[in-house]
């Protein structure tokens, strides 16, 4: 084989892989329906499932989503290619290749593996075919590639695009700091309101507007899966006998209790209406909706809260 024709192959290999990685790490991050959603359901079926918790998942995350958009520009430059790049591409695909083999073995070949976000779903056992694919195509390049002499001056390239990619990461979705806990207005009624994320919701069982906004949140709980708020709902007394409707059109059921109408108000207060949807944590009211006009329940405006 002639050394224009490697020099092809080679190329071709490269941006390949390239566009593999960038790929991979840019749908880490895709804002649908945003980017601390797409970030968090990564961490919570690829990183909490091999034993991190939650806040070091949320730093490991990012610091692995900034290795990829690395090593998607590293495989295009001469920088140590065949000592250090193509080694350690090879590591990555593999460490993972194996962890999804597991997952496979313990759950099934089921869902979306969240190698792609939600850019592009992908099975388990369709991941480890294209890690596969990409380490042989990798090998190829390693062979392809002539030696070199190592000059320990080719490493100074690696840190900065590295670290310039974590920080981006760093800016652009902030790990999340718990607010301080404080006793809300509705603790009385509702005492574990004041624990964690919670959507606290007040309902009227007869209410289309409380059963499309009930809708929506149970088809948000679905997809955030792990990361979805709690959910609480206090039901009127008027119209009880729909509940089990109620939560038949909404899809699932979910813990609720129900006040008399002059206490329900009291909690609510009587300048707000039903449906009434409070997005809580720790205590503190993150924000909020009531009603069908202005204040109504909008579900992009709260997917927007949940990233903040």
């Amino acid at each position: 084989m002639s050394d224009s024709t490697k020099n092809i192959i080679s190329w071709i290999i490269r941006i390949l892989i390239s566009v593999l990685f960038l790929v991979s790490a840019y749908a880490k991050v895709y804002h649908e329906p945003s980017a601390y959603f797409s970030i968090t359901t990564f961490e919570q079926k690829q990183l909490v499932p091999l034993g991190f918790d939650s806040s070091l998942a949320a730093f490991f995350s990012r610091t692995l989503i900034a290795l990829e958009f690395t090593l998607g520009i590293l495989i295009l430059l001469p920088f140590q290619l065949k000592r250090v790049v193509i080694p350690v591409t090879i590591g990555i695909l593999a460490f993972f290749s194996i962890h999804l083999g597991l997952q496979i073995y313990l759950t099934g070949n089921a869902g979306n593996c969240g190698c792609f976000g939600a850019l592009i779903e992908m099975t388990p056992l369709e991941a480890i075919i294209k890690n596969v694919l990409a380490i042989g195509l990798l090998v190829v390049l390693y062979f392809l590639q002539k030696s070199k002499q190592f000059v320990k001056n080719d490493l100074w390239f690696f840190s900065p695009v590295f670290y310039l990619f974590l920080a981006l990461l760093f800016i652009y979705i902030p790990i999340k700091k718990s607010p301080e806990k404080k006793i809300s207005e509705f603790s009385d009624v509702v005492p574990s309101v004041d624990d964690g994320k919670v959507l606290l919701c007040f309902f009227a069982a007869g209410c289309d507007h409380c059963r499309a906004t009930m809708r929506s949140l149970d088809s948000l709980n679905s997809i955030y899966v792990n990361d979805f708020p709690r959910i609480e709902i206090v039901f009127m007394e008027e119209e009880t006998e729909k509940i089990p409707e109620f939560f038949e059109y909404a899809g699932n059921t979910y813990a609720y209790q129900i006040l008399d109408i002059p206490t329900f108000y009291e909690v609510l207060t009587w300048e707000r209406d039903t449906p009434g949807v409070f997005y809580m944590w720790n205590g503190n009211i993150i924000t909020s909706y009531n009603g069908i006009n202005e204040h109504a329940f909008k579900v992009d405006s709260l997917v927007n809260a949940l990233g903040k």
